[in-house]
């Protein structure tokens, strides 16, 4: 796996704030190339949006990321939670996975992610963006435990270690 940067994505919401990775050449984020993918696609491009909404209403400005809104996928997590919760409203059968890492109930580090078409994570069209995801993970934990990056005292931000704002220059 090569060197990738942590940016922003989304640090607007009241309760949340969201970071992706970005491959050190690349020219998109994963979450982008995540867009991307959907966003022209007439079946899935409703449960994208619907994702998106997710993300950017319920998680970022009316709960935060509450631990029970994600999956566990091995050293990651995934979106959306499981149908039934009763403070959101999934779709039975979302076809969707968007890989992510919870840092706290006011940071999340987004990834890529697929159409679920296996049982589990890591058959079909998601098994390679699954596998990438634990790898990120591993690897911004191990910084974290390094501390060559932390959150802020609300949790809610990404600092170097020399408390820096912009991390857009850690390369992990």
């Amino acid at each position: 796996m090569s060197n990738f940067v942590l940016e922003i994505f989304d640090d607007e919401g009241s309760k949340c704030s969201f970071y992706t990775v970005r491959y050190e050449n690349a020219d998109f984020s994963e979450t982008d190339y995540f867009i991307k993918k959907f966003k022209d696609n007439k079946c899935l491009k409703k449960y994208l949006i619907e994702l998106m909404n997710l993300i950017s209403n319920e998680i970022g400005n009316k709960y935060g990321a509450k631990e029970i809104f994600f999956r566990h996928e091995r050293e990651a997590q995934a979106l959306p939670p499981k149908p039934g919760l009763q403070k959101i409203s999934i779709m039975l059968n979302f076809p969707l996975r968007l890989y992510c890492l919870r840092l706290s109930s006011s940071c999340v580090i987004l990834f890529n992610g697929g159409e679920k078409t296996s049982h589990t994570s890591q058959g079909g069209k998601t098994s390679m963006t699954f596998y990438e995801a634990n790898e990120f993970a591993k690897r911004i934990m191990k910084a974290i435990n390094d501390s060559v990056i932390k959150l802020d005292n609300h949790q809610k931000t990404i600092i170097d270690y020399n408390e820096l704002e912009d991390i857009s220059d850690i390369i992990i």
